[in-house]
């Protein structure tokens, strides 16, 4: 493996393989990427859960609790949305320019998530009115 190869297209047996290898190759940097990057794929998929499973409780229940629970998850991932932004901002100067069109696409893609839960944060608080009013 050389280093000029897209680490995103490795085989991960190939990684650790060139990781632990005496050859010029990836080292820590790129198994700290490698980490951050699942750990970011576990975030997500544990986030998008939660906010899963609330937006179905509330169809089932349609309750006050249970609209109160979709706001509560939204306002998390909308603070999670936040935090990606700034951790973005904060990594941008240390991007290489072959690279800036990822960072062009996290910020756009960051942006959407962030226009995406104002809307349905906005409907869920809408809802929540609503709700109240009726009782």
């Amino acid at each position: 493996m050389s280093t000029a190869s897209n680490i995103a297209q490795t085989r991960l047996e190939d990684l650790i393989n060139a990781i632990g290898s005496r050859q010029v190759s990836p080292g820590a940097g790129a198994a700290g990427a490698v980490t951050l990057a699942l750990a970011a794929a576990c975030t997500a998929k544990a986030v998008a859960d939660r906010d899963a499973e609330a937006f179905a409780a509330f169809i089932k229940e349609h309750t006050s609790r249970a609209i109160t629970q979709v706001i509560r998850e939204g306002d998390k991932n909308g603070r999670l949305i936040a935090v990606l932004s700034e951790v973005i901002d904060q990594v941008a100067p240390h991007i290489e320019s072959n690279m800036s069109g990822d960072l062009l696409a996290a910020r756009a893609l960051t942006q959407a998530a962030h226009k995406i839960q104002a809307a349905n944060s906005s409907e869920a608080r809408d809802e929540k009115a609503l709700l109240h009013a009726k009782s």
